[in-house]
């Protein structure tokens, strides 16, 4: 499970958040580029979900990420 404590600062601020876990394997982006960029060395919340369409496709994403980078509140 993410780490609140380990919340990158790229991160908007909001309920979904990518850690400093992330191994930038880039599925977040692919399943919710609307959500998630592509950061220097990690992944990170550019725009938090804004509907329930993109919040859905955001909760895809953190269920499919291989390290659970982020969650939601």
């Amino acid at each position: 499970m993410a780490s609140l404590a380990k919340r990158l600062a790229e991160n908007v601020p909001g309920d979904f958040f990518v850690d400093s876990a992330c191994i930038d394997c880039g599925l977040c982006r692919q399943v919710a580029p609307e959500t998630f960029a592509d950061g220097t060395r990690a992944s990170y919340v550019h725009t938090q979900p804004a509907g329930d369409d993109e919040a859905h496709r955001a909760r895809m994403a953190l269920v499919a990420c291989p390290v659970e980078i982020g969650r939601a509140h």
